[in-house]
């Protein structure tokens, strides 16, 4: 179809074909009678001469000294004076008697613009004629002809006005004729004209084939994406109506510009040919091929096509290379159709079948050609060349989408079926699961009754657990001041014996005849000493159990402020003193650096003297367990130090003993958990103590330490 096409374009803008060139002739050109085709081509005894000269119109010039010419020949076998300038034309002929009766019309095929003098009067105008070439506005499409009226005289003379057009960057314009001129008889030529628009319908006719192939196939596409094939076909119908439409637009429009007439010509190739690709690719996904090579090098030969198309319009070789791709793109859709029918594929004999149809229209068209067959029959083979094979694809495809359709409506009745058969299955699975659920409440119940019953045990169990550990703590310090006691009380035996021993001299002393006065005043004087050792030391032991009292007695959680480092001191000798009373052969370096000057704390005295209390405790017992290994040089050392820290105090119980692992130390004050052997802690001492400083006080009780070296515990307590 695109070679048609161009061949039919170039036809009615060149005329017809010339044969081989004849000698021009010296005389006037006699015409007696029209060919039976109604026209009559002027190619013998035209002269010319380069120039420009209005009195060259005139019919009573003298031309016989101008070179003569066969302006039908191409342009590039021309004299280079008529290639590139504005030259005129002469020609004088003796239209016949019975010819001289009958109007007549005069008409021109050229690239470039002209003036028709007929006798001296200008009958047709055609583009604008301009000196330059490059500035000549060529003529449009279906120009008007000129009028030759009855009646004129025996010895006419036709003078043309020509100025050619130089394309700016088209090329091959120069292999066509550079002038053609026919005589028509006005009844051919209007006939003519408008049986060529009566036979351009015939795209019409194709252009709403195609459009409603496009809709549907994209409805398809909308309805069913997974089908790909529908899209690449309706981009196939879309491509053949665009086409379609500039076929007709070529054939009946009058444009008034050659641009926009090559524009829509050569838009409606490009389309024309790319809807023949969109085919192809319909074809590979409707055959579920894979496109390869050959496909990728049908669009690099249809890039070349339009790259030539664009540049040599009027070259012979455009015209191959839409002529070879259109060959190679029917071969590819005859071999991917031919595989399909070897391969046994559903329905590929539907498509073959339009293919066929397609094929015998373009070999029904080409005779046609043969024989001159009227172009409305040639028309009618060009539209089945593209609607048969369409017209096969798209029964292909709708077939595929019927069948499809049915499946889905087995499938749809399947899916019914299961669909009620799954609720069937899920009303006897509720009906199930609300009588598990059932039994499943009056489980709960069960377990939450025993669940609250364990719950208040476990209470009930903490609590002693708690209230152990607070037994134990008082345990320690118990026996830490029964052991601080026992000095005092054993001072107090000592003195008194000896204030015994002391009277009963003094007696002897006494009872004598002889007195001696100094030695009964010494005698009195150790005596008094005595009596305030013994008061010093009952006082000290009176200090110690008012503590033990203090410490043992419900505290009331009031705060009060408290000397934090008398706290220290004495909580630390209280715990010293209660392991030497388990272990008398323990002895360990206490080291206390407590900051002068440090303020009160309001805290609750008993609660943080229970802490200092346990982390002494814990301190004792690693360094006790390290003394244990027999590691030589090893001085246990517990050192509690004080320090004001900005509006904190801080409070150091450090010791060089066992250490912790860093897996331990984030568990260490967790409720329950004890590194110690079971039976020796409960593990909530350090539990209990970071609930008085961070829950009771608003503090921090931070550990440091490192496995094997050392274990330090920070407590920090606001000043407010």
């Amino acid at each position: 179809m695109r070679l048609v096409l161009l061949l039919a374009a170039l036809g009615l803008l060149f005329g017809v074909a010339t044969a081989a060139p004849l000698p021009a002739d010296t005389a006037v050109l006699r015409i007696n009678r029209l060919p039976a085709t109604g026209r009559f081509l002027l190619q013998k005894g035209w002269r010319y001469h380069a120039g420009d000269d209005p009195a060259w119109a005139r019919p009573d010039f003298d031309d016989r000294a101008w070179d003569t010419l066969n302006p039908t020949r191409p342009r590039r076998a021309q004299p280079r004076a008529v290639q590139t300038g504005i030259s005129w034309l002469r020609l004088r002929f003796r239209p016949g008697d019975s010819l001289r009766g009958h109007d007549l019309l005069v008409n021109f095929g050229e690239l470039g613009a002209i003036e028709v003098y007929l006798n001296g009067q200008l009958v047709q105008r055609q583009g604008i004629i301009n000196a330059d070439p490059a500035r000549v506005v060529p003529r449009g499409r279906f120009p008007q002809p000129g009028q030759a009226p009855a009646g004129g005289p025996a010895e006419q003379v036709l003078a043309v006005r020509y100025a050619p057009w130089q394309p700016p960057f088209l090329m091959g314009a120069d292999r066509g004729p550079q002038l053609t001129a026919f005589l028509f008889s006005p009844q051919v030529f209007w006939q003519g004209q408008a049986r060529e628009r009566d036979n351009a319908r015939i795209f019409l006719v194709l252009l709403g084939f195609s459009v409603m192939l496009a809709l549907l196939h994209y409805a398809f596409y909308r309805y069913n994406p997974a089908q790909r094939a529908n899209r690449y076909f309706a981009r196939f119908a879309l491509a053949a109506a665009l086409a379609s439409l500039g076929a007709y637009f070529n054939f009946t429009q009058p444009f008034d510009s050659l641009w926009t007439y090559l524009t829509v010509h050569v838009a409606s190739n490009l389309l024309a040919c790319m809807a023949g690709l969109w085919c192809v690719r319909a074809l590979y996904a409707l055959f579920h091929e894979r496109p390869g090579r050959v496909y990728a090098g049908l669009w690099v030969w249809f890039a070349g096509a339009v790259l030539t198309q664009v540049l040599a319009p009027f070259h012979p070789t455009t015209g191959y290379l839409w002529a070879g791709l259109g060959v190679v793109i029917n071969a590819e859709e005859l071999r991917l159709t031919v595989r399909a029918l070897r391969q046994r594929r559903r329905g590929a004999w539907i498509v073959a079948v339009g293919f066929a149809g397609g094929l015998l229209a373009a070999l029904g068209y080409a005779g046609g050609i043969l024989l001159s067959a009227p172009l409305l029959l040639q028309n009618l083979l060009i539209v089945n060349i593209f609607a048969l094979p369409a017209l096969g694809i798209s029964l292909f495809l709708a077939r595929e989408f019927a069948l499809d359709a049915g499946l889905l409506q087995v499938k749809l009745a399947e899916v019914e079926r299961l669909s009620a058969q799954t609720i069937a299955q899920e009303q006897e699975k509720q009906a199930l699961l609300a009588q598990q659920n059932e039994t499943l409440e009056t489980q709960v119940a069960q377990r939450t009754g025993e669940l609250q019953r364990s719950l208040t045990d476990l209470r009930a169990t903490q609590a002693q657990l708690i209230q152990k550990e607070k037994m134990a703590s008082l345990g320690e310090l118990t026996a830490g001041i029964a052991h601080e006691i026992q000095n005092p009380l054993n001072f107090v035996n000592n003195f008194s014996e000896v204030s015994q021993e002391l009277m009963e001299e003094l007696e002897e002393e006494q009872a004598k005849s002889i007195r001696d006065a100094a030695l009964e005043a010494e005698l009195v004087s150790d005596l008094r000493q005595n009596l305030g050792k013994i008061s010093h030391h009952g006082k000290r032991a009176a200090a110690i159990v008012k503590g033990m009292l203090e410490h043992s007695r419900t505290s009331t959680g009031e705060r009060a402020p408290t000397d934090l480092n008398q706290l220290c001191e004495e909580y630390l000798r209280l715990a010293y003193q209660g392991l030497r009373a388990k272990d008398k052969t323990f002895n360990a370096t206490l080291e206390t650096d407590f900051a002068p000057g440090l303020p009160l704390v309001s805290v609750v005295g008993a609660d943080v003297g229970r802490v200092l209390l346990n982390l002494l405790g814990n301190a004792f017992y690693a360094v006790q367990k390290r003394q244990q290994t027999g590691e030589a040089g090893y001085q246990p050392t517990v050192t509690v130090s004080t320090k004001q820290v900005g509006q904190q105090v801080e409070i150091r119980v450090a010791d060089n003993g066992t250490g912790m692992p860093a897996a331990v130390q984030a568990k260490i004050f967790q409720p329950f958990f004890t590194t110690k052997p079971t039976g020796e802690g409960t593990g909530l001492g350090l539990s209990l103590s970071h609930d008085i400083i961070a829950q009771g006080h608003g503090g921090a009780l931070t550990v440091a330490s490192q496995e094997g070296k050392f274990t330090e515990f920070l407590i920090s307590l606001p000043l407010n």
